[in-house]
C-alpha cells in the first residue's frame, strides 16, 4: 500500500516536472518575439519624429526663402526710391531752366507786341508779326515741356509713395514670416531633443532586450537539462518501485 502511494506521489512529481518543461519550452522565442515588438514600437516612435523633423526642416527652408525673397523686393524697392530722388532734382532743374527761357521769351513777346501797335507802315508791321509768331511757337513748345516735366515730378513723387506703402507691407510680412520662422525652428529644437532622447531609450532598450534574451536561452537551457534529469530520476524511482511490488508478488 506504501509502495502504491509512493508512485502516485511520483507520478504526480513527473507530471508537475513535464508541465514546467512544457511551459518553458520556447520561451526564449517567445521573448525574442516580445522583444521585436518592442523595438517595433520604439523604431516607429523614432521615424514618426524623424519625420515631423523633416517636415520643420522642409518649413524653415521655405520661411527662409520667402524672408529672403521679401528682403530683395524691399531692396528693389528702396534702390527705385533711390533712383527717383536723384531723378527729381535733375527734372526740377530742367524745369527751371525753361521756365527762365519761358519768362524771357514773354518778354521779348510783350516788346514785340509793343512795337507792332506802333509800327506805321505794313511792311514793318508784317516783320513784327512774323517775329511775333515764332516768339509765340517757341512759348507753346516749351509750355508742352513744361507741362511735361511737371507730369514726371508728379508722377515720380507718386510713385516714391507707392513704393514706400509697399515696402511697410513687405516689411510687415516680412516680420510675419520671421515670427513663424523663431516658432517653426524652437518646435524643431523640442522634436530634435525629443528625437535624441527616443533614440538613447532605443540604444538602451536594445541592450536591455538582449540582456533578457541571452537570459532567458540559458534559463531555457539550463531548466530544461534539469528538467529531464529529474525526470529521469522519477521514472527509475518509479522503475524501482513497480519491479519491487512486482517481486513481492
Amino acid at each position: 500500500m506504501a509502495a502504491d502511494v509512493s508512485v502516485e506521489a511520483l507520478q504526480k512529481v513527473k507530471s508537475a516536472l513535464t508541465t514546467f518543461q512544457s511551459d518553458i519550452t520556447g520561451i526564449s522565442s517567445r521573448a525574442i518575439a516580445q522583444a521585436q515588438s518592442c523595438l517595433s514600437d520604439c523604431h516607429q516612435k523614432v521615424s514618426e519624429t524623424q519625420a515631423k523633423i523633416n517636415e520643420l526642416d522642409a518649413e524653415i527652408t521655405k520661411l527662409n526663402n520667402m524672408i529672403s525673397d521679401l528682403e530683395s523686393q524691399i531692396t528693389a524697392s528702396l534702390n527705385k526710391i533711390q533712383q527717383l530722388e536723384y531723378s527729381i532734382p535733375r527734372i526740377e532743374k530742367q524745369l527751371q531752366s525753361i521756365e527762365r527761357n519761358i519768362s524771357s521769351l514773354q518778354r521779348q513777346l510783350s516788346a514785340l507786341q509793343a512795337q507792332l501797335a506802333d509800327a506805321e507802315d505794313d511792311k514793318t508791321r508784317q516783320q513784327i508779326q512774323s517775329q511775333i509768331n515764332m516768339v509765340q511757337q517757341q512759348l507753346n513748345a516749351l509750355y508742352r515741356e513744361q507741362s511735361e516735366l511737371e507730369y514726371q515730378i508728379r508722377n515720380a513723387e507718386k510713385q516714391k509713395e507707392t513704393l514706400r506703402q509697399k515696402i511697410n507691407e513687405l516689411k510687415g510680412q516680412k516680420s510675419r514670416y520671421e515670427e513663424r520662422l523663431s516658432i517653426t525652428k524652437k518646435r524643431k529644437s523640442q522634436y530634435q531633443q525629443k528625437f535624441d532622447r527616443l533614440k538613447s531609450l532605443l540604444d538602451a532598450t536594445k541592450s536591455n532586450l538582449d540582456d533578457y534574451i541571452n537570459a532567458t536561452r540559458k534559463f531555457e537551457s539550463s531548466s530544461s537539462s534539469s528538467t529531464n534529469q529529474n525526470i529521469q530520476a522519477v521514472d527509475k524511482c518509479i522503475s524501482h518501485i513497480e519491479e519491487y511490488l512486482s517481486t513481492n508478488l
